[in-house]
């Protein structure tokens, strides 16, 4: 023990020494600086990144990649720069012309390794229920970073810009990169041979498009502007920040709020919108035009895939305190529609996608509910207005559902039809009595006026033998005039016989010539004929009955009750948000209500929130709805068209060096972009942590 002990005492010794007195120390410098080497490493480095980063600047001038990142689809666009100010003022009013959307999510077709991202699963794939499919987002919010990076790899290639992935400290990133092996895979070459290069032209493109040159680009010397709902967590904002930097290799990253760049859109309108730009509403002004009050505030509704987010807006900027969210989406409906068709016909369980078609085809919203649901209660199913029948494909034929009425409501119709037919029939008979009894007055008029101006020339001739010469040539008219009639009728009677006698195919071939009542008779065949072959494919093919689901379903938006959810629906939700804000504003948020999002393409949404809102809102206000042509895509034109403006790079976008830089620093998410993004949520949070 005591030899084991021993050596554990020497290193005491060895640190009792450790001044090192017979060691000369370093000399001090001959400036006034520290004393101490190590003070100086930093102030050097620094140096000489401010140095560096001077040549390596990164320019304001680039590109910029548009994404809308939803749940179901991502909405994408490639902006170029633009060359003056001409043509930023001449964009602002414009509608994109270069957006497209694909499916936000990566599939795997049965027994295979392959994977489908985005455009290439509709590209590839028709029969889309037997796909394994994998979603980046839950909730709203990114959850699979590396399922989210291929549909954006693919965003990327579809536009033309190759990823160049990055690593830490600015350079290129190896053969060992995710994105890297994923772009060796799909070229057939190995990792690493991306190699960065400026803007180019694609020789195929142009081949393919017709003289037409496609510009490609690296992602290093392109912009991207990403649209993402408020209140993302820290967390996932950072690591949506590593995938756009470092897998992809941006240049610059701007995040704004997908609400919000809808309210910029909305505003720049003028003084009035364009009729390609919004729908009928019930605040338009005589001419039909919208009026823009000019007061700079907006209410917008984004109800999506996932979720339902009030955002009222002033300036375009987010008023944080006044947010709400609604935890009910596209994703909710469609899932009890699945539940209420399994329940009573047929198991679709696992038919996500057919369902949603449906859902997209057939269902509406309804402003008498109530009233609705009792009339469905006295009427037979089949015989109700509003039952359909939605024809599952049988991916043979056909690939997608298509709709159609009731064996009951089809024979109604038919009846209608037909009854329309024949009274349009009867009023244009009378039409062509009444034109030959005209016609014919108007002949006998003329006959009359050309035998008095024959007797008038004659008289005038022989004055002596006028009166004897009158009464014969009456005599001879009157009985000219029968002989005319009664050619004309036997005329008439032949060419009836004829066509009596004549081929019955000639006559149905040529409607020009046949009766009205073989024409009614080829129309009864034909009706005939087609409700034959409705009833042959109807046997062939199944059929899903909608009935009531078609607006019990839409109707959870507003009664999340329904369905056990103890919240408000969306107009309850929308007062609540306008209550928190400012009074000044309340009347200004009443009186611009912006529709945006997929939900707002269901037939009735405007009408049901604007009657709702009507009934909870100050009878001093005015109520005002307004629904873009496209819903889905109103949120990406209006961030089009504020990347558009000067300055916009330098202002909101952080650019790969300085995230970098401030990386190593130790910054968090708020110091990052806290300057930066175009909102009053992050300037408000970091406004409270720093009263703390």
């Amino acid at each position: 023990m005591g030899s084991a002990a021993s050596p554990s005492k020497k290193p005491p010794a060895k640190k009792a020494g450790s001044a090192k007195p017979n060691k000369p120390r370093p000399r001090p410098s001959k400036g006034k600086g520290p004393r101490s080497s190590k003070v100086i490493e930093p102030t050097l480095s620094a140096a000489a990144v401010a140095v560096a980063g001077q040549h390596l600047r990164i320019p304001t001038n680039l590109p910029v990649c548009i994404v809308d990142n939803g749940g179901w689809t991502v909405k994408y666009g490639l902006v170029p720069p633009p060359r003056n100010d001409e043509d930023i003022n001449a964009d602002a009013g414009k509608a994109s012309e270069n957006s497209a959307s694909m499916f936000n999510a990566t599939a795997r077709p049965p027994h295979q390794l392959t994977v489908l991202a985005g455009d290439e699963i509709t590209t590839r794939m028709k029969n889309l229920g037997q796909l394994s499919w994998n979603h980046p987002l839950e909730r709203g919010m990114i959850c699979d970073g590396e399922t989210q990076l291929r549909v954006w790899t693919r965003v990327l290639e579809v536009l033309g810009v190759v990823p160049v992935p990055m690593m830490m400290g600015g350079g290129r990133m190896g053969s060992g990169g995710f994105l890297a092996t994923i772009a060796a895979a799909r070229r057939g070459k190995p990792a690493g041979a991306v190699v960065a290069a400026p803007a180019t032209m694609d020789p195929t493109a142009a081949a393919a498009g017709g003289g037409k040159q496609r510009t490609i680009y690296s992602s290093n010397n392109c912009a991207f502007l990403l649209l993402e709902p408020p209140f993302v967590p820290s967390v996932i904002s950072e690591g949506v920040d590593c995938m756009l930097f470092r897998e992809l290799g941006m240049a610059r990253v701007a995040r704004m709020l997908g609400p919000c760049m809808a309210a910029v859109r909305y505003l720049s309108f003028g003084q009035s919108i364009p009729d390609d730009a919004a729908t009928g509403s019930t605040a338009a002004n005589s001419s039909g035009e919208w009026i823009n009050d000019n007061t700079k505030c907006c209410c917008v509704v984004d109800s999506g895939y996932s979720f339902t987010h009030i955002v009222p807006t002033h300036r375009g900027e987010a008023l944080s305190r006044a947010i709400r969210r609604l935890n009910i989406g596209g994703k909710v409906l469609t899932n009890l529609l699945k539940e209420a068709v399994t329940y009573r016909q047929w198991n679709m369980m696992d038919e996500y996608h057919i369902v949603n078609d449906a859902k997209e085809q057939l269902c509406f919203i309804t402003d008498q509910f109530d009233k609705e649901m009792k009339q469905a209660h006295g009427i037979r199913k089949g015989f109700r207005w509003f039952d359909r029948e939605y024809l599952l494909p049988d991916f043979v034929n056909t690939f997608r559902g298509s709709v159609r009425l009731p064996e009951p409501l089809q024979r109604k119709k038919e009846m209608e039809e037909m009854e329309k037919i024949k009274k349009e029939m009867d009023r244009l008979q009378d039409e062509k009595e009444q034109q030959e009894l005209k016609d014919e007055a108007k002949d006998l008029i003329n006959m009359q006026v050309v035998e008095n101006k024959a007797e008038e020339d004659k008289d005038a001739e022989d004055p002596l033998d006028n009166r004897h010469g009158k009464k014969t040539r009456s005599r001879k008219n009157k009985k000219e005039k029968r002989k005319i009639k009664r050619k004309t009728d036997k005329q008439g009677i032949a060419a009836k016989e004829e066509n009596e006698d004549g081929d019955m195919d000639e006559s149905e071939n040529d409607s020009d010539e046949e009766s009205d009542q073989q024409r009614l008779q080829r129309l009864k065949a034909m009706r005939g004929a087609e409700r034959k072959r409705r009833e042959e494919e109807s046997l062939e093919r199944q059929a899903l009955a909608m009935s009531v689901e078609r607006f019990a379903i839409p109707e959870v938006l507003f009664r999340p009750s329904d369905i056990e959810l103890g919240c408000g629906g969306i107009a309850e939700s929308i007062v609540e948000s306008i209550n928190a804000c400012d009074p000044m504003l309340r009347a200004a948020m009443y009186h611009n209500v912006l529709l945006v999002g997929g939900n707002a393409k269901i037939p009735g949404f405007r009408d049901r929130v604007d009657s709702e809102l009507r009934k909870l809102a100050p009878t001093n206000y005015e109520v005002r709805v307004h629904l873009p042509n496209d819903p889905a895509s109103f949120a990406w034109e209006g961030a089009k068209q504020f990347s558009r403006q000067a300055g916009f790079q330098e202002r909101y976008s952080v650019d790969r060096l300085s995230w970098e830089t401030m990386k190593k620093a130790g910054k968090n998410q708020n110091d990052i972009w806290g300057k930066k993004i175009y909102n009053a949520i992050v300037q408000t949070t970091i406004g409270n942590e720093n009263n703390k």
